[in-house]
This record gives C-alpha cells, structure tokens and sequence, in this order.
C-alpha cells in the first residue's frame, strides 16, 4: 500500500524558512509534522505563495527531514497548478485557514480532494469587537470576508471536514463560516510532547511566575510586568519576544526593564523553556484574546497552574484562577490578576493538589499516542470516502 500523501498547509513554520514564531508554526513544525507520518502517512508542508517576483517556480526546504514548500509568485500560478497536479495530495489538512492557506487553496481549480479544517482559533466579528477594545496598542484585524465565504462553500460542496481543538471554538466556527448547527466538528485536542519521567510530587518548584508567548497586543504583555511591580516578593520570567511590529512592542516594553524581580528571558525552546515551565509554580495569561493556547497544556503538564482573564473549555477555573473577562487595556484590572496569584501562591496544600489533578489531565487528554492513532483515523476515513465519492 503506497503512503497517503497529507498537504499541510500553514502560513508559520516556527521558524522555519524564515517565519515568525508562533502557536500555529509550532504545532505544525513540532506536533503535527514530526508525529503524523508514519509507515502509512507522508506529510509535506505548504507555506505560501513567494512574494519575490524572482520566484518563478516552487523552493523546496527540508527542515527536520520534511518538505517544506513555498510556491511560486502569483504571476506564475499556472506552475503552481501544475505543481500542485503533480504532487497530487490525497488530502490537504489546514491549521485553521490563514490568508496563504487560502490563496494556495484558491490556486486550484475544481478541488476534488477533502480539507480537513483543523479549528484552531476562529475569530467572528464579536471577537474582534472585544480584541479592538485594547487602544494601547491595537492589534491589525484580519477578518477576511472573502476567506470565510470560502470555507463556507467548500463546506456546502461538500469538500470539508472539520475537527475542533476544543469545544467552546465550535459555536464560533459556525458563526464564522455561517455553518448550520447540524455541522459535525469533530473533537480532537492538541497533543503535546508529555514528559512522563516528570514527578510533580517530587519537583520542587520555586516563587517562579511565568508569561509564555509572543510580545504582541493581543496577548497585552504589559499587565504582566504591571504585576511584577506589584508582587516584588516572587520571580516574573516573561518568555517570548516580538516579531510583527517589534519595535512599537519593544517601545512599550522599554519602560519595564528596571524592575528587579521581572526578568525578561527572549525566546527560548527545548530543555531550556521546558525547564522553567517546571520550576513555575504560575502560568499567567494576559490575553484580550486566546482560543486554547499550547502554553496552557505545556504549563499544565508539569503542574504549573493557570490565572487568566480567558477560560477557554473551562480550564482556568478548574487549574487556576479565572480572574474574569479583563477587556481595553487592562490597568484598571491588575489587581485581578495579583489576587488570583496570591490565591494561589499562599494556599500550597490547594496548589499542590490542583498541579497532580492539571498533569493527570494532560495525560489523559493530549498525548501523542492519541493524536497518532485519531488523526490517522480520520485521515483515511476521509481519504477513502474521496475515492468513493470519485
């Protein structure tokens, strides 16, 4: 039996070719591309059209033994539709539909092969209004009527299957992609790399409160160092740094350097990040906006507990504070957000508890194995259907 050929298509690769780092990028690079492919599934990765008018035909990367394509200019689509027939993917599988995704998509005349539309972060009109409250700093819209009338037609032709990483995206996805309440999204949660030799009974965890992601408005970093003022008497790490719009980020950030117990530690991976998610005893999450971001799960699996002004499937309160929705620009919330700390970090028997109950979760909910074995489920269900329907 030949492989099934999976295109995942994606506009990050966490750094990868170039591109920014970020929640997509990294479960595209380091989740889905380096545990799908097995002795039955080959994945290849579509990044975007090349906006070098020089690029007059697909680049290929391999980046940890995968494909990696970014496609011609659009001037040269006609190479990218034959491209695209000659790869001849079985399926195409997108990490929610960025506006390269779309554009990919587009390329193709008369689509004869399924989508599956991972729901990831689905942005309705009622989102943005709550995102557009923050004046600091305001974060660029990319409502894009034209790609939400595509999904939804791909999904009244039939041509689209829709899983969801978490249950409270499903409502907003129908919303935005104006499906009907019959829509079957099909849960299937993101999976992370467990690290099961990990004792949270045993690990003694330090004062340590962590942010984790990019520098950027939507995630209004700035609360975070706000508490750091407040709480001299723990450790602030802020993990991450800004790529979009760097400088107007690092402006803001500017007036925050000088605060001794805040400390900011740029962007960091492997052994290193995991290592101070462990020794935090805190994940705060400062966002105006998240869908379920990656760091809940990886802070999650070593124990390290929640306080957030976002709830998403109800994860803050069960691991957590959930200091209620904090909309604008915050300032007038900071002590939300230091109460909920405080809750935490002087109720040890209470944490202690929540942090074996946050890791027992994980494992039981987001681990590779499970990914593995449903993704290539629903894969070829789908694979085999489109040769059906053929």
């Amino acid at each position: 039996m030949s492989k099934f050929k999976v295109a995942l298509l994606v506009d990050e690769y966490f750094g990868g070719t170039g591109t920014v780092y970020g929640g997509y990028g990294f479960l595209a690079r380091y989740l889905i591309a380096k545990h799908l492919p097995n002795e039955n599934i080959e994945v290849e990765v579509l990044i975007k059209k090349d906006c070098s008018k020089q690029r007059l035909i697909p680049r290929r990367y391999m980046i940890d033994g995968i494909k990696v394509y970014r496609l011609a200019a659009k001037f040269m689509d006609f190479i990218n539709i034959r491209f695209l027939k000659k790869k001849n993917y079985d399926i195409f599988l997108s990490i929610e539909m960025t506006t390269h995704s779309y554009r990919i998509l587009k390329t193709i005349p008369n689509i004869d092969k399924k989508l599956l539309f991972w729901v990831q972060d689905p942005r309705p009109d009622y989102e943005w209004d709550e995102i557009n409250t923050v004046k600091l700093f305001p974060e660029k819209s990319y409502w894009d009527s034209n790609i939400n009338q595509f999904v939804h037609d791909l999904w009244a032709a039939g041509k689209v299957s829709f899983i969801s990483q978490a249950r409270f995206l499903d409502r907003k996805a129908r919303d935005l992609y104006n499906l009907d309440n019959k829509t079957e999204l099909k849960y299937l949660p993101n999976p992370i790399e467990i690290d099961h030799s990990f004792d949270v009974e045993a690990h003694p965890k330090k004062n340590h409160i962590i942010f984790l992601g990019r520098i950027e408005s939507v995630k209004r970093g700035w609360l975070f160092c706000e508490i750091a003022k407040l709480m001299p008497e723990y450790e602030f790490f802020m993990l991450g740094q800004s790529f979009r719009q760097s400088k107007k980020n690092q402006s803001i950030m500017n007036d925050y350097l000088n605060i001794p117990n805040l400390h900011f530690v740029g962007h960091v991976e492997g052994d290193r990040k995991n290592q101070l998610i462990k020794d935090a005893k805190i994940l705060v999450n400062t966002s105006i906006h998240e869908a379920l971001p990656i760091s809940f799960l990886e802070a999650l699996s070593y124990g390290t507990l929640l306080v957030s002004c976002r709830d998403p499937d109800e994860l803050t309160s069960q691991f957590g504070v959930f200091t209620g929705t904090v909309l604008g620009d915050g300032f007038d919330k900071v002590d939300l957000f230091v109460d909920g700390i405080r809750h935490l970090m002087e109720n040890e028997q209470l944490r202690q508890e929540l942090a074996v109950k946050a890791v027992d979760y994980i494992k039981a909910n987001h681990s590779i194995e499970d990914f593995q074995k449903n993704m290539q489920e629903i894969i070829f269900k789908l694979v085999e259907e489109t040769k059906l329907q053929g």
